[in-house]
């Protein structure tokens, strides 16, 4: 390895450094047609050997490698660096043989296991919510689920079954759940091919590039991932064909805007696209398409070949090819996701009112746009879609025990409420001369509201509500009684915050749907709000509305959905829903994936956090029954080199910087610019694959990782190619061999929990490489005929685990000793528990303690009535209605010390 020393020079004082590594390691002729005949004349002496001035030299054999190139390499010309590809017969041959192999290994016992695996639960049950047209919602894109629906109507699925829980039996149900798992599996399978040629359109040998195709087929995690109905095949494959679509672009640099180029770099926009419409890691790909785009550009800007005008056409390519179709693409599945889900569904409760509006069997209709006093309203809650502001014949337990307020989802009576003046306003109204005309209420109005059916008023005091215990909350009860004139902890400020941009007026004067307001409590300077916390049962898990001082806006507005007034002339202007258009619906769906994502905070027995992925921490457990299961783990070889080898590049770069700047320039056995530009993209692509995920706060799981492993191995795969083209062939054939050799055992050796089939205990634990590797390896039976009990051969109590399918999946308990038990990932249990309707409320029952509950006020008002001091105050800004305050939580007037702003309560009320 001597000659290896002189593979780099140091610059001397006078004489200029040499830099035509391309030439060197293409394979080609140093005549080759467009090599700069002066470099190739200064390196190479009369009789083209190597000249001993440089202080390096290569041997005629370290010259020969067109044997090893799939991509026929030429010449790097200007910044385009462009690869020729040209495959041969025998090389397209021997990928077709890979493929069929792979094929043999992918689709092998697909049919196994006949049970419901991990998160099957929850795509399997979507796909039938795409046959029944029934809406849903979920925190990924559409495109993928949309794929598993086809492939359940082509192979007969109806839709019916549910994917309730893990476990549950296929065949006895009649779903045909073999040709669901066949799509994610050809999509495995297509990643061979596409490794096979994303690695010859970068440059790398045939031999190789067959390395690479191969150990992509044996790797056990991507093996694993694509013979279920998970989400992670599609989004593996869309960017291993963006990758290589990607790479073909470039092999025609040399013929820019020619039909093939334009076709490379469409189909890498398309697919991209498509990434994206799966699932947003698909944002990462983005990231590293542009990073590598603007490189690119970067280079063209300093070629004085390239004009203005022909830099302006390659900017604006790339510019509509990969900005506006993944754009145009994602927007284009969602248009065929909302087209089919027109039905009314579950998800109704994740949109908004304007939202559910496009669905079938969702009627809003309109209502008189105008809100006047007397008017009989119905009031939302704007920002969480929780339901409307409801009040009934049910007292709190806590706190003053006056009558509850709620949140409800159901539409009922009990939902309307009296808009009227404060008694001060309402006695100057009696005394005009036109006591009875209409008037609209107006930004800064002070107003009260009286429940329609139990004549208590909106009301809110110095007591702790009955959840939110923070003493910045503030209860909010109904108080009163019919003929009760009510009080000044009853007044509240309308202050309107947004107004409909048709309607400017909306932002000025009250409407219906067109306003969003808040309502500000005179006394209390705090604001209606609402969290979407759920009361306890007493309180009929209805959602806890309180009062809140300095509360954020989104969560405190509200608007108008109802308004009945007999007054109102039958021409009066009517407002209704607008329907949104593809974009706002878009939007919106995004904007609700984004804030359900942020929340997935719950632990999960099997969660796990970046930095043990590329090493390979722990795997994930899928499924289990008896002597068999499915445990998520990869080819640790695979795992463990590829990261190394990732890591090695950024070493060697910052080793290789510094060393330039001393002045010596490395030529790195001869392949740092192929080196720089096929694994530098790798590396660009893996880091920002891996690096984002540091910084989420919610629920990671091993499977995130497998696009970033993907990447890896073609790194490695890359650096093993360009570092072995300098030593003797056999040993090079004697590398890859033993590597895939080492794959290959690996392979079957994990293949059990791969597949799911039978193994031995002792087989089981002598793979445990690592010890937190925790597949149960109680479950297979001994090899030397030993009974072991385990949580799933003995009978144990069992618990009872929620599921989003609405029934409990049981789950044997265990020794805390054993591994955990395969669970599946649920992102919209808390979301569905909050959108989950309360149960419909026995009104015949609240009824009956009317007469009690108002004997009980009246008490308590002909008691405080003998008490002055527990008058509240009421200041003289808070009688004018007109009075407009600042925000909540800003006083305009001090309260003085020792006043007492609570409504009178009876002891024990």
């Amino acid at each position: 390895m001597a000659h290896l020393e002189n593979m780099r020079y140091r610059k001397q004082p006078g004489t200029a450094a040499v830099y035509e590594d391309a030439t060197v390691i293409s394979g080609m002729s140093p005549t080759t047609p467009g090599t700069p005949v002066t470099a190739v004349e200064d390196m190479m002496g009369e009789n083209m050997e190597p000249r001993s001035d440089l202080g390096y030299s290569y041997g005629k054999k370290d010259l020969n490698y067109a044997d090893y190139s799939a991509a026929g390499a030429a010449p790097h010309q200007s910044s385009d660096r462009s690869l020729r590809l040209t495959i041969s017969k025998n090389q397209w041959l021997t990928l077709g043989l890979i493929t069929l192999f792979a094929a043999y290994i992918r689709l092998w016992r697909l049919s196994n296991p006949a049970n419901v695996v991990f998160d099957e639960v929850h795509f399997g049950k979507f796909a039938g919510k795409y046959l029944n047209s029934t809406y849903f919602f979920d925190v990924h894109p559409p495109l993928a689920k949309m794929m598993f629906a086809a492939a359940g109507k082509l192979a007969g699925y109806d839709g019916v079954f549910d994917f309730k829980s893990i476990g549950l039996d296929y065949i006895s149900a009649g779903v045909p759940y073999v040709g669901m798992r066949l799509m994610p599996a050809l999509l495995g399978l297509a990643m061979v091919p596409i490794s096979y040629i994303t690695l010859a359109a970068f440059g790398h040998a045939a031999d190789a590039c067959a390395l690479g195709a191969l150990v992509v087929a044996l790797e056990n995690a991507l093996l694993t991932q694509s013979r279920l109905i998970l989400l992670d095949a599609a989004l593996i494959f869309f960017t291993g064909a963006t990758v290589m679509c990607w790479a073909l672009f470039f092999t025609q640099a040399h013929r820019p805007f020619s039909n093939r180029w334009w076709t490379y770099l469409l189909l890498t926009g398309i697919n991209m696209g498509n990434a994206l419409s799966c699932k947003w890691v698909g944002l990462f790909l983005v990231a590293t398409i542009g990073v590598w785009t603007l490189k690119d550009l970067w280079e063209k800007l300093g070629d004085l070949s390239i004009t203005p005008t022909q830099y302006a056409k390659h900017f604006m390519a790339r510019g509509f090819a990969l900005i506006v179709v993944p754009l145009t693409v994602y927007l284009f599945w969602f248009q065929i996701h909302f087209s089919v889900l027109h039905k009314s569904g579950d998800g109704n409760a994740f949109m908004s009112p304007e939202f559910q509006n496009t669905l079938d069997g969702v009627s809003l209709g309109h209502t008189p746009r105008d809100i006047y006093y007397g008017s009989r309203i119905r009031i939302r809650h704007a920002a969480t879609n929780a339901g409307y502001l409801h009040s009934h014949l049910s007292n709190y337990e806590s706190g003053s025990k006056q009558q509850q307020v709620t949140l409800y989802g159901f539409r009922d009576e009990n939902n309307y409420w009296m808009i009227t003046r404060t008694e001060a306003a309402e006695q100057r109204v009696q005394n005009s001369t036109d006591p009875t005309a209409l008037q609209q209420i107006k930004d800064g109005d002070i107003v009260r509201l009286m429940h329609y059916k139990t004549h208590r008023r909106l009301h809110s005091h110095d007591v702790r509500p009955p959840v939110t215990t923070n003493d910045y909350q503030n209860e909010v009860s109904g108080y009163g009684w019919e003929g009760f004139k009510g009080d000044s902890n009853d007044h509240w400020r309308v202050q309107i915050l947004e107004g409909d941009s048709r309607v400017p007026e909306s932002k000025e004067k009250l409407m219906a749907i067109h306003s969003r307001f808040r309502l500000i409590h005179v006394g209390q300077r705090c604001a209606l709000f609402s969290n979407r916390k759920k009361l306890p049962k007493w309180a009929h898990e209805q959602v806890e509305v309180t009062c809140m001082k300095s509360a954020k806006f989104p969560k405190t507005l509200w608007r108008i959905e109802t308004n009945i007034n007999s007054q109102i002339p039958a021409d009066a202007p009517l407002a209704e829903y607008k329907r949104p258009g593809l974009v706002a619906k878009v939007l919106e769906a995004t904007a609700v994936m984004w804030r359900v994502n942020n929340g997935l905070t719950k632990s999960h027995p099997y969660e796990s956090r970046p930095h043990t992925w590329p090493w390979m921490r722990r795997g994930m457990s899928f499924w289990g029954k008896e002597n068999r299961g499915i445990y998520l783990l990869g080819t640790p070889i695979l795992w463990w080199l590829s990261f190394v080898a990732i890591s090695a590049f950024a070493g060697i770069q910052v080793v290789m910087f510094l060393r330039d700047r001393r002045g010596i320039c490395d030529r790195l056995m001869g392949v740092r610019e192929r080196y720089a530009d096929t694994v530098g993209f790798f590396f660009i692509g893996w880091v920002l694959h891996w690096i984002p995920f540091f910084i989420m706060g919610r629920q990671l799981f091993i499977h995130h990782y497998l696009p970033a492993l993907w990447l890896a191995i073609m790194g490695f795969i890359g650096t093993l190619d360009l570092f072995t083209r300098r030593i003797s062939r056999r040993v090079r054939q004697v590398l890859m061999i033993g590597l895939l050799l080492v794959t290959i055992r690996m392979y079957f050796q994990y293949s059990h929990i791969a597949y799911g089939t039978a193994w031995s205990r002792e087989g089981c634990q002598s793979s445990k490489w690592l010890k937190s590797w925790d597949y149960d390896c109680k479950r297979y039976p001994s090899m030397h005929g030993t009974v072991t009990t385990t949580a799933v051969d003995v009978p144990q109590p069992t618990t009872v685990m929620p599921s989003i399918g609405g029934s409990p999946a049981v789950i044997h308990a265990q020794n805390p000793e054993d591994p955990p038990q395969a669970e599946h990932f649920d992102p919209l249990e808390n979301e569905n528990k909050l959108n989950e309707p309360a149960p419909r409320i026995d009104h015949d029952k609240l009824n009956s303690n009317a007469d009690k509950l108002n004997k009980d006020m009246k008490k308590a008002a002909t008691t405080a009535r003998g008490d002055e001091k527990d008058e509240p105050v009421v200041h003289d800004d808070e009688k004018d209605e007109h009075f407009v305050g600042g925000d909540a939580g800003q006083d305009h007037t001090p309260t003085p010390q020792g006043s007492n702003l609570q409504a009178p309560v009876p002891p024990g009320f």
